[in-house]
């Protein structure tokens, strides 16, 4: 005999589960917390993930896939007038740029759980290459397009993005200056900028 459907949307359940990472943070963190902010109940929580530990997991899972991760960046660099800013605006959204710091802070505490669990940190260590990747693709529409300088290594600055982006969240969080898009935005057309074709040499 066939199960019965699943009526729950896995979408749902971490959607919850994200803005409970944020409230309360890992450690705090409890099925019945995810379950209420979802409207199931605990017991649909256990049945589909078991633990907790399991159901973070799949949030980490959750957020390495195409519809969760990769498409939302896409939208907003397609969005953009020229692929410099389209990379900017990626990164930005990624960051969650709308976050205040007790919010940042939890989920903080959430990249600490990621690097002590090794399986977990296999995972981390899958969403970095992944957008890397990502961005130098981005990178390299710039290149092609004109907008960037011939010849920048796409692979490099793909990677002192990425290291602009956990470095800038970091420093965020401890000075709380400005918000987080608005610093982000700022650390990258620095590093960016010296890269940019001007309107004269294109």
């Amino acid at each position: 005999m066939a199960g019965r459907p699943r009526t729950i949307s896995e979408e749902r359940i971490m959607a919850a589960l994200a803005t409970m990472v944020g409230r309360v943070g890992p450690s705090r963190l409890t099925l019945a917390d995810v379950a209420k902010e979802a409207g199931v109940s605990t017991g649909v929580l256990v049945g589909r993930y078991g633990s907790k530990r399991d159901l973070l997991l799949g949030f980490v899972r959750w957020g390495l896939s195409e519809q969760t991760f990769l498409r939302p960046m896409r939208a907003a660099f397609e969005t953009a007038p020229d692929p410099v800013e389209g990379l900017i605006r990626a990164v930005v959204h990624g960051a969650g740029s709308d976050m205040g710091p007790e919010e940042f802070a939890n989920h903080l505490a959430f990249l600490h759980l990621e690097l002590a669990d090794d399986e977990f940190r296999a995972l981390l260590g899958e969403h970095d290459a992944a957008f890397r990747a990502e961005l130098a693709d981005y990178l390299r529409s710039a290149v092609t397009g004109g907008h960037l300088v011939a010849g920048a290594d796409v692979d490099a600055l793909a990677a002192a993005v990425d290291s602009i982006r956990n470095g800038t969240q970091i420093t965020w969080a401890m000075t709380r200056s400005g918000t987080l898009g608005e610093t982000l935005r700022c650390d990258l057309n620095t590093l960016l900028d010296p890269y940019r074709r001007n309107e004269e040499d294109q």
